[in-house]
């Protein structure tokens, strides 16, 4: 009887070692993911700024041009 008893409990260390082993991977799983997400969310708001930026830009060109053709109109009249 005492050699099962040992046995059990050298079974039930080592499923509490495996545990609590697994509790750490999954504390590392969850730092990443939460870094993951800071990430993409950065990532998304640098993406929108930079889409208003390339708007405004075009928006700049196309203002340009029209002044160009309004003044090469105005010289021609």
């Amino acid at each position: 009887v005492q050699n099962q008893v040992d046995e059990v409990i050298d079974v039930m260390q080592e499923n509490i070692t495996k545990v609590i082993e697994r509790g750490e991977r999954l504390d590392d799983l969850q730092d990443k993911s939460e870094s993951l997400s800071d990430n993409a969310t950065a990532f998304s708001n640098r993406a929108k700024q930079l889409r208003r930026q390339m708007w405004w830009r075009g928006c700049k060109m196309k203002a340009i041009i029209a002044l160009v053709v309004v003044i090469i109109l105005l010289v021609i009249i």
